[in-house]
């Protein structure tokens, strides 16, 4: 885990100083925080929370809005710290582990959310309410009880290990979309009806390790712009 973590925060660096080499100074907690936030309602949306219609959970976009809110929650934690085997070392890190590993022990969280999370047997409804603490947690820059439950939301969507190879994944078609002008408002995040994050979903579950993942992306997004 300490490899992927490590290899993750350093492909994070690398592509928020390609948005702005200057990120550090110009971004702050706030924007982080509610980036994170606003992703977490974008998981929630993805899930049937409204009573006044019919609705089926789209598992495929929760575990995409996840590898959203982790590029979000890393550039949050790297404002901190510029030494990432410093940050791996850090209380926040060994909070989201023990979230992923739903380990109880030691954490300073509020017993009456724990509580709840344990009791709560629909599905959904615990997604949704794993989101909502994300995203208060980081409103409130508590980053202890944001990265814990955090680690409980990957665990209960998509494990580490597919977390870890869908960033991977968004980390290469972020660096595509900024080559093609998505700053510039000239990328095409709809293809053919369905958008980016879609066929980058199909294309990873077509893969088995990181070394093959970005020449697919790459020649499948190459092949579909030109289609267009």
């Amino acid at each position: 885990m300490e490899t992927k973590l490590l290899d993750m925060f350093e492909l994070q660096e690398t592509l928020n100083k390609k948005i702005n080499p200057e990120w550090r100074k110009i971004r702050t907690k706030k924007d982080f925080a509610r980036a994170t936030w606003i992703e977490c309602a974008e998981l929630v949306d993805s899930l049937p929370w409204k009573w006044w219609k019919k609705m089926e959970p789209d598992m495929e976009n929760v575990q995409i809005e996840v590898v959203d809110i982790w590029h979000f929650v890393m550039s949050y934690l790297l404002l901190d710290y510029e030494d990432i085997g410093k940050l791996l070392e850090a209380e926040e890190i060994e909070m989201f582990k023990k979230g992923i590993n739903e380990d109880f022990h030691n954490i300073p969280i509020d017993g009456s959310y724990i509580n709840h999370y344990l009791a709560e047997t629909d599905k959904n409804e615990k997604l949704i309410w794993t989101a909502e603490r994300v995203a208060e947690a980081f409103l409130e820059q508590n980053l202890n009880e944001g990265l814990f439950f955090f680690g409980l939301l990957v665990r209960n969507t998509i494990s580490f290990e597919k977390l870890y190879l869908l960033y991977i994944g968004k980390n290469v078609l972020n660096h595509i979309r900024q080559e093609m002008g998505y700053n510039k408002g000239n990328y095409k995040k709809t293809i053919n009806g369905m958008e980016d994050n879609q066929y980058l979903f199909k294309i990873v579950n077509e893969v088995e390790n990181k070394d093959e993942l970005e020449k697919k992306i790459r020649e499948a997004f190459k092949t579909l712009h030109q289609e267009v």
